[in-house]
């Protein structure tokens, strides 16, 4: 792989330009947005018909047609996304917007078998929009398969996080039965998403990508140091964890804390260090990006606050950023005439299973790309 910046004649995105823009991340929250809201309300809604005394053959009705909304929503992506890509996100999210407070607004039509399905429909249409439009604006930036992989699945995370808004809408739905606030709910996550897409046109990634070069001196560290450091946040959270609930349920008749100070402090301690932890990977992840920036100036990089932050607030970002940082040392040592410095498969399997395991791979990689660089200096 090149590590060049991307020509002013023909843009090659890579990863880490994706992830450098607002574009990117406006599409990101706004996906996990709609897919929350749309998630949520797809498994409330049949209550809510129920209770407007809806059968079953109607609830079912209103499945089939959000089935029938993801056809539409493909053709909407395919034959508008690539030219009018803003629109083509928009546009359904404003006729949802508007079906859903019809919805609230018409409790009498909640049974109506025409009514669920026309808001069926329209609800497949806005789920299914948004993942085909954006890999297809994407694939606009002409990136390799590996980058437009890692790029897409990042978005898909954000269906993974949807998952858990119907816990959230039922708790509302329990606290106001007559669905108002679940509609509520819904189309404040419309709207901060419709917010978030104003100010992001145009949506294609087609322009030459921005170049960004922020180095950091690079430091040698020990990787069984950085794997012991790392390690301390998920044990210690587990141990916090099981000791509490022992603690709880089994021992002190579920007055933990007011029956032994001493399981208070010492919890405060575990989680003092674990979030000594936590800091120390924010810590290590800025330094790494803005070393290796300093090391050799590369596209394929992340600035050192943007790595940061999307190796611990984004669902999956972590191990994606280990396998680009570890492709490129590997590529930066075969440009040397030396063999690859990290396995990637380990590497995979590491950052899947246990993270920290990853990370002092990747600073043994570093440590060793330091030293050829040196040589060749």
């Amino acid at each position: 792989m090149n590590n060049t910046p991307a020509t002013a004649g023909r843009p090659e995105w890579v990863l880490a330009d994706f992830l450098s823009t607002y574009r990117y991340w406006a599409l990101f929250f706004s996906s996990l947005l709609v897919a929350s809201a749309s998630q949520g309300l797809s498994t409330i809604l049949p209550l809510m018909a129920q209770k407007a005394s809806a059968s079953y053959q109607m609830i079912g009705v209103f499945y089939f047609a959000i089935n029938l909304g993801w056809i539409l929503g493909a053709f909407v992506a395919f034959v508008a996304a690539s030219r009018h890509g803003w629109l083509a996100l928009v546009v359904p999210l404003v006729i949802h917007a508007v079906t859903a407070l019809a919805f609230m607004l018409t409790p009498d039509v909640w049974g109506s078998t025409v009514f669920l399905t026309v808001f069926g429909m329209v609800h497949g249409m806005s789920r299914a929009v948004f993942p085909l439009a954006i890999a297809i604006f994407l694939v606009g930036g002409r990136p390799n398969k590996i980058d437009f992989g890692c790029a897409l699945t990042l978005i898909s995370a954000s269906i993974l996080v949807a998952f858990f808004a119907p816990a959230f809408l039922s708790m509302l739905y329990q606290f106001d039965d007559n669905g108002t606030a679940v509609i509520t709910a819904f189309l404040t996550c419309i709207f901060l998403a419709l917010i978030l897409l104003l100010p992001a046109r145009p949506l294609a990634f087609e322009e030459v990508p921005r170049v960004r070069h922020k180095p950091i001196t690079p430091r040698r560290r020990s990787p069984f140091l950085v794997a012991i450091m790392l390690s301390l946040l998920p044990v210690l959270v587990i141990v916090l964890s099981c000791g509490l609930y022992l603690a709880q349920e089994n021992w002190l008749g579920g007055r933990a804390f007011e029956s032994s100070p001493a399981i208070f402090l010492i919890s405060m301690l575990i989680l003092a260090i674990a979030l000594t932890a936590f800091v120390y990977l924010a810590y290590w992840t800025y330094r790494i990006h803005g070393e290796l920036a300093g090391a050799a100036a590369s596209q394929r990089l992340l600035t050192p606050l943007a790595g940061m932050f999307i190796s611990i607030l984004i669902p999956l970002g972590l191990p994606i950023l280990i396998m680009t940082l570890g492709d490129l040392l590997n590529d930066r040592a075969r440009s040397q005439g030396e063999g690859r410095l990290v396995s990637i498969t380990w590497l995979a399997i590491w950052s899947l299973i246990l993270p920290p395991i990853a990370l002092a791979m990747i600073q043994n990689a570093a440590n060793n790309s330091y030293e050829m660089g040196a040589g060749a200096a």
